[in-house]
This record gives C-alpha cells, sequence and structure tokens, in this order.
C-alpha cells in the first residue's frame, strides 16, 4: 500500500501492465510499446467546489479499474512501485466486470 494521498481531487493509479506476448517458443518483448493506459484506482480524494463551497464525492472508489489518456497524469516511483496521479476529470471510463 502507498504511503502518498493524493489531495484536490486527484486520483493515485497503480498502472496494470500488459503480459508479454508468445507465439510458440518465441517471446515477444514489451519494448517499445506504449504505456498501459487501464490503471487500478489505489486512493481518490474529494474535490473542492468552490461556487458552492462544498466538497464533491469522487465518483470512482479505490478498487476500481480505469481507463487513462495514454499521455494523462504524472510518474511517481516510490520504492519498486510506479504510480500515476491524474485528475479525475481526466478519467476516460471505468471498466465493469460481468455480472
Amino acid at each position: 500500500m502507498s504511503k502518498l494521498k493524493p489531495i484536490n481531487g486527484n486520483v493515485l493509479l497503480l498502472p496494470i501492465e500488459s503480459k508479454e506476448e508468445v507465439y510458440g517458443n518465441i517471446i515477444i518483448p514489451d519494448m517499445g510499446q506504449e504505456t498501459p493506459s487501464l490503471a487500478e484506482v489505489i486512493s481518490v480524494s474529494p474535490l473542492y467546489n468552490f461556487n458552492q463551497g462544498v466538497y464533491v464525492d469522487p465518483i470512482v472508489k479505490p478498487g476500481d479499474k480505469v481507463f487513462v489518456p495514454r499521455m494523462g497524469g504524472t510518474k511517481i516511483v516510490l520504492g519498486y512501485d510506479t504510480y500515476w496521479v491524474i485528475s479525475e476529470q481526466s478519467i476516460l471510463g471505468i471498466l465493469k466486470e460481468e455480472e
């Protein structure tokens, strides 16, 4: 678990890495591939609405899997883990598991 807590409507994400592809006995490395656009929400903070003077509850919650823009957010490395911090408004969508 990360010790970093986002503030002011930001979301802390852990990127979900794609796996290497295997064709027969040949492993296709992921070098040169774009960064993953799927991530798991680790922590989220409410956004303060200055017009109404209240905090707005976030739409996403910890554990959600979300899609983010390829070039969106800020990369932060803590220990051996790489996180992204992105504005909740920049999240493209939430991946819902089929029931």
